[in-house]
């Protein structure tokens, strides 16, 4: 199983390079400026679902593969069997969310506003683990919860419109999206433990002398 989810995960990145090689020969055809997300423009409809998929540069692709790699990992440690149909609804909720809200705190005088990169898928499995912990509570979640913020210190700083040239509103609509996929989902997607498992746990409580409980009442 872990190896079949790390193969997809393997392909995604594979996808990407090959996505961005093919861009970087025929630019006038799989451009950033054709498969971009172009905000509540409905001719570039395209866009809205691929442009995810194309990056502007090396650095900005390895940048987002690198991430989504640390934040899969972290997904899959919790919810082993969710990453590809979480991965499905979150790139279609978010693009679209993207599309609706793109042009905020943009300067519209501008041409060629589009939004381009996989940050999105990051920032949605990011908010995703967050307020799956915050949900939980359990020492796991809070680990992961803890240790998203050690590693990615500067998550949160990608939510503000410092640089120009980076898509805040991509991220936030990734956050919103991670966030309440898994305000909706976190607790039917959580792994079930066998009703064995459940009955010899409280077979063996009982004959260590474990009572549901703990006080001798007099």
């Amino acid at each position: 199983m872990l190896i079949r989810r790390s193969s997809i995960l393997a392909s995604l990145a594979v996808l990407l390079c090959l996505l961005l090689i093919f861009q970087y020969g025929t630019p006038q055809w799989f451009g950033d400026a054709t498969w971009a997300i172009f905000p509540l423009n409905i001719h570039q409809w395209k866009g809205i679902w691929l442009g995810a998929f194309v990056h502007g540069s090396w650095d900005h692709l390895w940048g987002n593969v690198i991430a989504l790699t640390v934040f899969s990992a972290l997904f899959m440690i919790q919810f082993p069997t969710q990453w590809f149909r979480f991965w499905i609804v979150q790139h279609f909720l978010a693009s679209l969310l993207l599309w609706v809200i793109g042009n905020v705190g943009m300067d519209l005088a501008r041409t060629g506003l589009a939004h381009i990169g996989a940050s999105i898928w990051v920032y949605a499995f990011g908010g995703f683990i967050l307020t799956a912990a915050i949900i939980q509570k359990t020492k796991q979640s809070m680990a992961i919860f803890f240790l998203v913020l050690l590693i990615y210190g500067g998550f949160f700083w990608g939510l503000l419109p410092v640089d120009p040239k980076v898509s805040w509103q991509g991220h936030i609509s990734g956050l919103i999206v991670g966030a309440v996929i898994a305000r909706w989902k976190v607790r039917q997607w959580l792994p079930s433990i066998p009703r064995e498992m459940e009955l010899r746990d409280g077979d063996d409580n009982q004959e260590n002398g474990e009572l549901d409980d703990p006080y001798i009442h007099i």
